[in-house]
């Protein structure tokens, strides 16, 4: 947190133009970083509950509302923009809540969240170049500064990691910077190209939620089933994993930059076959996993058998 708004307040005094556009609305979106910075500070030390952390993120969500920050409208691929009123609040809320813990649900290998974070900023640097939105471009370049130093340390084997105050943060700036490109933007691209930028971990989010939904399970208490435990789980070194989940994260960026360039219901189109294919190779690689769990099981409770 130091390190990015450190490097803000230096560009603020360098070049005081260029974050113009936010003077009204920097104080709410750093009150909304200390609140997740706090609360993720709060948990490594001495672990919180699943609802005190969502309620903290709440708060930092409803800051960054009255700030001026929202969705509204709703852009939807293929319709358009959709004007949703006072349902702004809610939506809002939820994708600052949502964004905020994907990274942290990829922050399971070295350099994975870090690295796949750091893609995902390059391709909002470039968004923001698109749209001319220089706050976008500032931020990621904050955020491309202190994740690159920051892989240094944390590429495997890692000698330094986020915990839940750096994952929880990263994802905070990200939803912050996904609702600053449609503020000044004024076609029907401008939200989901920034979600398809944050590819990955919200792709993470989803498969995370449907499977304990499917399951039964709690869908917010943490867990060992997440995308990259299952490639684990399948014989890959946590190396490769990580390699898979940058390709990944590249793909998702290109797809985001083709929303732009060529016909969007051809990327689009492209887009949900991907994930479609994406999904179908998680839960193969889920039920390979199961199954070779179980016959680990019966090999060891036969072995039980046969040494008694």
């Amino acid at each position: 947190m130091i390190s990015l708004w450190s490097g803000l307040l230096v560009t603020y005094l360098v070049f005081p133009d260029i974050l113009l556009d936010l003077s009204g609305s920097i104080l709410y979106i750093f009150c909304g970083a200390l609140i997740v910075f706090l609360v993720g500070l709060s948990d490594d030390l001495i672990p919180l509950s699943a609802w005190t952390k969502l309620l903290a993120q709440i708060c930092a969500g409803l800051v960054l509302y009255i700030g001026g920050l929202r969705i509204d409208p709703v852009t939807i691929p293929l319709l358009g923009s959709i004007e949703i009123g006072g349902a702004s609040l809610l939506i809002t809320v939820v994708w600052v809540v949502g964004l905020t813990n994907a990274i942290n649900l990829l922050d399971g290998l070295d350099g994975l969240a870090g690295g796949v974070s750091f893609i995902g900023a390059a391709t909002m640097v470039v968004i923001g170049y698109l749209y001319g939105a220089d706050q976008v471009i500032v931020l990621a370049y904050a955020m491309i500064g202190f994740l690159a130093v920051f892989l240094v340390y944390n590429r495997y084997p890692a000698r330094v990691f986020l915990g839940d105050s750096g994952s929880l943060q990263i994802g905070y700036y990200f939803a912050v910077l996904s609702l600053l490109v449609p503020v000044k933007s004024y076609t029907a691209a401008a939200l989901y190209l920034p979600l398809l930028a944050l590819g990955v971990p919200l792709l993470e989010t989803l498969v995370s939620i449907s499977r304990r939904l499917v399951t039964g399970k709690n869908v917010m208490k943490a867990d060992r089933r997440h995308l990259f435990h299952y490639l684990a789980l399948a014989g890959l070194s946590p190396r490769t994993i990580v390699i898979i989940f940058y390709v990944l994260s590249a793909i998702f960026g290109l797809f985001a930059l083709a929303m732009y360039y060529w016909d969007r219901i051809l990327v689009f189109s492209l887009l949900v076959l991907f994930m479609v294919v994406i999904f179908v190779l998680f839960y193969i690689f889920m039920a390979a996993a199961n199954r070779a769990g179980m016959r680990r099981q019966v090999s060891r409770e036969q072995k039980s058998i046969s040494d008694g």
